[in-house]
């Protein structure tokens, strides 16, 4: 059995750091039971920034290490706020008994994705995955008086479970085919010609694993036909849970998604068999993806579930560069992920807001905010305008990128065209859904006796710095070339 075995301590330190980081809370919230839980969820945000910090450096997948350290720490911050449902939630109103968990679990699950972006073989990807997976099953249904949570959880549980059978089965398979776990081009191309025996049932029982590895990442970024836990799981989770599995955890999807990718780019060149199997099943899943997400949105009132159609739609657009595999295309996903990132926690900070002070988390909650609270709805309308991919935003420059992804795909594999119509459909429909955010905010007029609402510190500045974010990523090429 062969192993890579040139992992080092050190790359793994910043997750071993995140995991004694957690011990140390789950010890405090055992010993300590009247401290305050709120410095657990600042604790926990500063350890995983500083594991940010470390790794934006080096690898394109480090990067996604990053953005998922950093929603992570921003879901962190944003149950700091949540305080006063989760105490309701879990043990009562005004008693923090039993909360301390769910500041610590958040931290686990970052280490398995920080050790997922170091992964050179097929146990390392799994281990890490399951860290993940593991932990926001506990996360999606620890609100144990929600029922909307305890449901959340056992549906993910439930679901959750099949992929992973389905990627234990392709882990079997692929070692039973190669006689190893590791991953690489090298692995790719003795299988593909049927290893030393030279026997071509090999090469398709090698293809059957491989598709089993890619439908089993598939279920973690949310596409198609790996999608339909999502609306249920994001409406019923605690809010910075669903915060983090929009984010964080899709980001870590796209790792396992990107690494499994890879050692096909060079069977990926015009002509071959191989890389025509490739494009066309990633263009069906990326069409299948972005119709499901963009159709299921548009009669979304409850403002959460909306996202995580969403969700599955802006998986469609990321899964849209898989149809040119190459090192840049994980530079692309990585930008895609990004932007998303941004809009989407902001979105999650909004829709927490208005929950804790208006109770409700459906769209016709915003009404009047744009007359009530001018300054937090101009900065609402900026996140879900790049969502919607208007420009100016770093949304409408990542989805230009998706565009020409695909027009370059076209070019080399003409069969698909059929793609670029469905993405600019899909992509108008998604104004519409956005904009009914947007229309509730400044058209629509706020219920009898709804005052103000009053904008926690942390959510300002989220919002705030989110914003602003979007704005400069998505003006700065237009500054770069005026300058």
């Amino acid at each position: 059995m062969n192993i890579v075995s040139t992992y080092t301590w050190c790359q793994f330190a910043p997750a071993f750091a995140l995991v004694g980081l957690a011990a140390l809370l789950i010890l405090a919230d055992a010993l300590l039971p009247r401290l305050p839980k709120r410095i657990y969820a600042c604790t926990g945000a500063v350890g995983t920034f500083v594991a940010a910090y470390y790794l934006y450096t080096g690898s394109p997948s480090n990067f996604l290490g990053c953005i998922a350290a950093i929603a992570t720490g921003l879901s962190l911050l944003l149950a700091f706020d949540y305080k006063k449902i989760s105490c309701e939630s879990i043990a009562g109103a005004g008693n923090e008994e039993g909360t301390g968990e769910f500041y610590a679990l958040p931290l686990v699950a970052c280490a398995g994705i920080l050790c997922l972006t170091q992964a050179r073989d097929l146990v390392m990807l799994f281990v890490s995955l399951e860290v993940v997976t593991l932990t926001s099953y506990v996360l999606a249904g620890y609100f144990r008086r929600n029922q909307g949570s305890i449901e959340a959880g056992i549906k993910y549980l439930v679901l959750g479970a099949l992929s992973t059978g389905i990627l234990v089965y392709g882990t079997a398979w692929y070692f039973g085919m190669v006689g190893s776990f590791n991953i690489g081009p090298e692995i790719v191309l003795s299988a593909l010609k049927g290893g030393v025996a030279g026997t071509p049932q090999l090469a398709v029982g090698f293809m059957l694993a491989t598709a089993l590895l890619f439908a089993g990442a598939l279920f973690k970024v949310g596409a198609a036909p790996m999608h339909v836990w999502i609306p249920d799981v994001y409406q019923g989770a605690p809010t910075p849970t669903t915060a983090f599995l929009a984010v964080a955890s899709k980001t870590a999807g796209f790792i396992v998604l990107c690494a499994l990718a890879l050692p096909f780019a060079p069977f990926c060149a015009p002509g071959s068999i191989i890389g025509k199997i490739i494009v066309w099943s990633f263009a069906i899943i990326a069409a299948a993806t972005l119709i499901i997400g963009n159709l299921g949105a548009l009669r979304q009132t409850n403002l959460k579930r909306l996202l995580g159609y969403s969700s599955i739609a802006q998986a469609g657009f990321i899964v849209v560069f898989f149809l040119n595999i190459n090192p840049l295309m994980v530079n692309l996903v990585g930008q895609y992920l990004l932007a998303y990132a941004l809009a989407t926690l902001a979105a999650f900070y909004a829709i927490a807001m208005i929950r804790i002070q208006r109770g409700s988390e459906e769209i016709a909650a915003f009404r009047g905010l744009g007359k009530s609270n001018p300054r937090t709805a101009f900065l609402i309308t900026v996140c879900f305008a790049s969502l919607a991919g208007v420009p100016l935003t770093m949304g409408f420059m990542v989805k230009m990128y998706s565009f020409v992804a695909a027009i370059t795909a076209i070019g080399n594999w003409c069969g698909i065209c059929w793609l670029l119509p469905i993405m600019v459909i899909t992509a108008a429909t998604g104004f519409y859904y956005y904009f009914k955010i947007i229309r509730a905010m400044y058209w629509e007029k706020a219920q009898p006796g709804e005052k103000a609402l009053q904008v926690p510190v942390c959510t300002g500045i989220v919002l705030t710095l989110c914003a602003l974010a979007l704005i400069y990523l998505g003006t700065m090429p237009l500054l770069l070339i005026m300058s």
